[in-house]
């Protein structure tokens, strides 16, 4: 049996599955978010300049993906999550080219996504897919907590953005 994967635009009745998904993508991020922040993301994936899309695998909804257009000329991948139980499953990365030919189709050339450095499997599929770094980095501090320092390609990192960095 061939496994079946597609994305689709979401729709009306996909909103309170979508709901828990966001709500679970942000307790990945370490981040708690209240109802009306969920209801803003789903308001913006909604929008006509965004690219909001579930992700399902074999007829079952497995994640999503949002893009929206920034500066007229780059599509920023702002979420992608697959639901734990559909991980490893090639999703991702399907629905990463979907979303590549989707922007493409609409007469943009260009597309990117933040990863947080840590993330080392998200990393490795994003440089597979052909995603390189920019010249940009985003720095971030919390105020107070324990530090947990990692080291990627002979950099030195925070790790968890609920933690401060402590000399």
């Amino acid at each position: 049996m061939q496994n079946k994967k597609e994305i689709r635009k979401i729709s009306l009745h996909d909103l309170s599955e979508l709901s828990v998904m966001l709500k679970d993508f942000w307790r990945t991020q370490l981040v708690e978010v209240s109802d009306d922040d969920v209801l803003e993301d789903i308001r913006r994936m909604l929008s006509p300049k965004c690219y909001g899309y579930l992700i399902t695998f074999e007829n079952e909804i497995a994640g999503f993906i949002f893009a929206n257009e920034k500066y007229g000329y780059t599509n920023n991948i702002e979420y992608l999550y697959i639901k734990s139980d559909f991980r490893r499953k090639g999703l991702a990365s399907f629905a990463l080219k979907r979303i590549k030919e989707i922007v493409l189709s609409r007469g943009n050339p260009r597309v990117q996504i933040e990863v947080a450095p840590n993330n080392i499997s998200a990393l490795k599929l994003y440089h597979k897919l052909g995603f390189n770094a920019i010249d940009t980095i985003t720095l971030s501090t919390s105020i107070a907590g324990k530090t947990k320092k990692f080291n990627f390609q002979g950099l030195e990192f925070v790790a968890n953005p609920k933690e401060s960095f402590k000399e």
